[in-house]
């Protein structure tokens, strides 16, 4: 491939842009449709350009369908009947993404408020104080049910993120379960956050059991500084500082040598739009702190980090590349 400066990279990713919003305003513009020919063949540095806008568009196409009739118009080289949608067909691709919209979105939703206690939403973190002194942090999109009948202590991460402050009794346990991961404490305090795939466990003070119920051998004991992270793959080990646990609580994202992808995905419940991540350098590392009373320009710093361009195709959509 042939090599080009940043700055020619990111004159024809914008002129590339660009031409897609042209062109959905357009479609039946012959002399746009032209213009647009020149421009794309007039260097490889655009043909390359557009052919990364396409690779995006596909992306965004996998998302739930109430995206899909926005992102229509952009296959240029699509039969051209697909640019001209009728009434009833595009009334029903609304009904569709509608539907889809509520199924995604506020059903999920509508389910968390009758099995919650407690949860938050976009940007809002809250204290939970419990009956025998422990305190419960609550991170953006987070839920949780609580359970302290009998001899037990128990809470269900239902959602999201939360920060356990514990009051330590060894005659009723404190255990937190988060899928089929349940953390007991041994008098500390430690973040257990859920991800798509893997619940992770961080511990700032004392020491906590972390066991997965789905594989009965897989039980592992961490400290401060600790943390474990329990997926498909096992019980993976790591190190924090125990300062950076939940640093979310004081208002920070703290990147310590991680993929930018997953620094993303830590700052999604701050943001009230959703993320697609479709740049190359998403698994590179980054290493920063960053403002969660501003998540947009956190999220404008962390692309910056690796050289990442980021695109605003609506309040709802951010695609960063």
């Amino acid at each position: 491939m042939t090599a080009y400066s940043e700055p020619d990279e990111r004159r024809a990713s914008k002129e590339a842009s660009e031409w897609f919003v042209l062109m959905q305003e357009e479609p039946d513009d012959q002399a746009l449709w032209a213009e647009f020919e020149a421009w794309r063949t007039a260097s490889t540095r655009n043909a390359e350009a557009w052919d990364v806008m396409q690779r995006t568009l596909g992306i965004i196409k996998q998302m739930p369908a109430q995206n899909t009739a926005n992102w229509q118009t952009a296959e240029r080289y699509a039969p051209r009947w697909q640019w001209y949608c009728r009434p009833v067909m595009q009334a029903g691709a609304l009904a569709f993404a509608v539907a889809a919209c509520l199924a995604l979105v506020i059903f999920p939703r509508v389910m968390l408020n009758f099995t919650a206690d407690s949860l938050t939403s976009t940007s809002e973190t809250r204290n939970v104080a419990l009956a025998d002194g422990s305190t419960v942090r609550l991170a953006p999109q987070s839920a949780i049910a609580i359970d302290y009948s009998g001899q037990q202590r128990r809470i269900r991460l239902l959602a999201g993120e939360a920060f356990f402050s514990v009051k330590h009794d060894s005659g009723r346990p404190f255990v937190v379960t988060a899928g089929t991961v349940s953390t007991t404490d041994i008098g500390t305090a430690f973040d257990v956050r859920r991800q798509p795939e893997a619940v992770r466990v961080a511990v700032s003070e004392g020491r906590v059991k972390v066991e997965d119920q789905a594989f009965p051998q897989s039980r592992e004991e961490i400290g401060a500084g600790e943390t474990v992270e329990v997926g498909m793959g096992g019980m993976r080990h790591g190190t924090i500082l125990p300062d950076h646990v939940a640093a979310w609580g004081r208002g920070l994202l703290v990147a310590d040598e991680e993929p930018m992808a997953e620094v993303v995905d830590r700052l999604r419940p701050w943001l009230k739009a959703r993320v697609i991540m479709a740049s190359r350098q998403s698994q590179r590392h980054i290493t920063g702190v960053y403002n969660l009373a501003s998540p947009e320009n956190a999220l404008s710093g962390i692309a910056q980090a690796q050289g990442a361009e980021i695109y605003h195709f609506s309040p709802w959509l951010i695609v960063i590349r």
